[in-house]
């Protein structure tokens, strides 16, 4: 414990508001110089006796705790760890209740509020979300929630090796049940019963000409319990006592429960119980735990969100974070932070059940020079994944300074403690005790104070390619002119383009890439279109267009007839043009007998010239088929003509 960093400062404060307020933490204050002792190296070796912390915790609660230290027999580590863990929790307690005792308005304030508020919660103190769920139902209890200040993991059986993971897996795994009373179904079969008596009672009554007023009451109570178990049912009050209504009990034959960690504490005190029972012979299991230095526990963490359903676990994990940072790396990349904790000091234990040898592996204190920083806890420097220089030489977690004294390799960092004999060591020679591993302390990894974005979003790509939004035209825009049609058309594209327009202006050509997915980018021509103030709006083609390129040879063939297209509303898809049995044979006589195309870019003859009986209109780039034919409605529309050619006898339909 001397090797935690979020022990030492904690007991520096309730020491200072102890003496305050004249509160007596007997326990709180002997640790606290045994801790110095343990951090402060001294000139020359002596050995510690704890004696003072033995007197504090055999006085503390005389009824309780004599018989743990009355004996010379073989302890337990853990019960060790889990007196002192709950006398430093009832002595913070009473520190923060002479807090928030009365001393008038004029001692009140919102500050001490706050410090009884963090005095009571000890560092070893996290919150275990419990849900139990029946499969028959579906009912699932109101979710519970219990204090823990360690887990007890059990260690598998007839395996030589297993990993720390798989025993938090075998701890949060989603558990079968058979003998659970489920209280929703307990309700439903006090329902049938109060329903088979009220028919019952209703039908006695109905058989007798002049019922007594005993069967009327009883038939009309029954009734009155019936519709309050309905009402019940019906309004999910389930929990709820219904007064009168003796409840049946039906065990459910199949429920699920399961726990997972809602609030991670700041020190994890992991216990790997070794024990194994058979009858009244008990024997020690030395199944080798494979534990890392640095345990990620996202996945045995609630994330916000938990579930009702029977068969799904509390809360499912969080997406695992990249190995490696992307080029571009977006803001869901790091929006679930993990839940990181480094190890801190094991406790392992040789021999058998019943007697044993306990060695204590710790990090090893930082040197008095460090001042305030001695008591830092672990913080992730760099977030997860990075490959810069001093994440791959130092790791992720390292000091301020950049250096990681503890790092692999070094064969330094750690200390090995056996009574009074210390050694260093580095972490390498730490992880390889798993077959003696009793007790793990990890510590809570900080976050890194600033991200990629520094919590806010970035500026949206340009070429970020998002579904565009379009809707059916209704019976009023569908029955618009095409060019007032257009005209608001290019106004609100105008409107809603107008900052990227600013950014991009090489983005202004490009076409639709795909009907269904297209870039949010706009055409300056909408700009133009909305604001021009001629009377006859332009289409976006006609005020980017160039002028057209003469012709090398004259025409020699006729031009082909002009296609007329209509474009839904829903989508960017291009309509399929349906030729009449009058241009087809018109086409069939045409000279060359070459036939036309219906690809907008075969406007003109093969030889590239324009027919000069068709309408003049200006040549169209062939970038964008939408734009072509926004272009042709609008210049029909100005000339008052259909654009048809002069063979075509009836209108093109699509």
């Amino acid at each position: 414990m001397a090797s935690l960093s979020y022990l030492q400062p904690q007991l520096e404060k309730i020491h200072a508001r102890a003496e305050a307020l004249d509160v007596p933490t007997p326990v709180i204050d002997t640790l606290r110089d045994l801790v110095y002792a343990l951090n402060n190296p001294s000139s020359h070796p002596r050995a510690i006796r704890p004696f003072d912390i033995i007197n504090a915790l055999s006085h503390h609660n005389s009824g309780k705790h004599n018989s743990l230290f009355s004996s010379r027999e073989h302890q337990d580590a853990q019960e060790l760890f889990q007196l002192l863990s709950e006398c430093i929790k009832s002595e913070a307690t009473a520190v923060a209740k002479e807090i928030r005792r009365d001393r008038g308005l004029g001692e009140l304030t919102q500050k001490d509020d706050r410090a009884s508020r963090d005095l009571s919660q000890t560092v070893f103190d996290g919150l275990t979300a419990n849900r139990r769920s029946c499969v028959e139902c579906g009912y699932t209890e109101a979710v519970m929630h219990f204090p823990f200040d360690n887990w007890q993991l059990a260690v598998p059986r007839l395996v030589a090796a297993c990993r720390l993971e798989d025993c938090l897996d075998d701890y949060t795994r989603l558990e079968l049940l058979d003998d659970c009373i489920c209280r929703k179904c307990s309700m439903l079969a006090t329902y049938k019963r109060l329903e088979e008596e009220a028919n019952r009672t209703t039908e006695a009554a109905a058989a007798i000409n002049d019922p007594t007023s005993s069967k009327k009451k009883r038939a009309r109570d029954s009734r009155k319990l019936l519709a309050r178990v309905k009402a019940a049912l019906d309004e999910g009050r389930i929990e709820e006592d219904i007064k009168g209504v003796k409840m049946e009990k039906v065990c459910s034959r199949a429920s699920t429960k399961q726990s997972m960690i809602a609030r991670p504490p700041p020190v994890l005190a992991l216990h790997l119980n070794r024990s194994m029972h058979y009858g009244g012979y008990a024997a020690k299991n030395n199944c080798r735990v494979v534990f890392p230095e640095i345990l990620d526990l996202t996945p045995y963490t609630t994330s916000g969100q938990l579930s009702t359903q029977p068969s799904a676990p509390i809360s499912s994990p969080p997406p695992p974070t990249p190995i490696q940072r992307s080029v571009t790396p977006t803001p869901s990349t790091y929006a679930v932070p993990r839940t990181l904790y480094r190890l801190s000091a094991v406790v392992c234990h040789y021999g058998q059940h019943s007697f044993g040898h306990y060695v204590c592996f710790r990090r090893k204190p930082r040197p008095p020079a460090a001042g305030d920083r001695r008591y830092t806890p672990p913080r992730l420097q760099c977030v997860i994944g990075c490959d810069c220089n001093l994440c791959v030489q130092q790791g992720p977690i390292r000091e301020e300074d950049g250096q990681n004294p503890s790092r692999p390799g070094t064969g330094r960092g750690w200390l090995r403690i056996s009574d009074d004999t210390v050694q260093e060591c580095g972490i390498e020679r730490v992880l390889q005790e798993g077959a003696g591993a009793f007790m793990l302390y990890y510590e809570r990894v900080q976050q890194p104070r600033s991200v990629v974005y520094n919590n806010a979003p970035p500026r949206a790509s340009e070429e970020t390619i998002r579904p565009e939004e379009s809707h059916a035209p209704t019976p009023e825009v569908a029955s618009e002119k095409p060019a007032e049609k257009e005209h608001a058309l290019n106004g609100e594209a105008a409107r809603k383009h107008e900052g990227r327009d600013r950014e991009r202006p090489e983005e202004r050509e490009r076409s639709v890439v795909d009907p269904r997915v297209v870039r949010r980018v706009s055409a300056s021509a909408h700009l133009k279109a909305s604001a021009s103030p001629s009377t006859q709006p332009q289409s976006p083609s006609q005020a980017q267009a160039p002028p057209p390129k003469p012709p090398s040879k004259p025409a020699a063939v006729a031009p082909p007839p002009p296609i007329s297209r209509s474009t839904s509303g829903s989508s960017a898809v291009t309509a399929v043009s349906t030729f009449s049995t009058k241009t087809l044979a018109s086409d069939a006589s045409a000279p060359n007998g070459h036939a036309h195309s219906s690809h907008p870019r075969d406007k003109h003859g093969s030889n590239g010239s324009a027919d000069p009986s068709s309408p003049q209109r200006p040549s169209m780039p062939p970038s964008s088929p939408s734009k072509l034919r926004k272009s042709r409605r609008s210049v029909s529309q100005a000339d008052g003509n259909p654009t048809s050619s002069p063979t075509t006898s009836t209108p093109l339909r699509t």
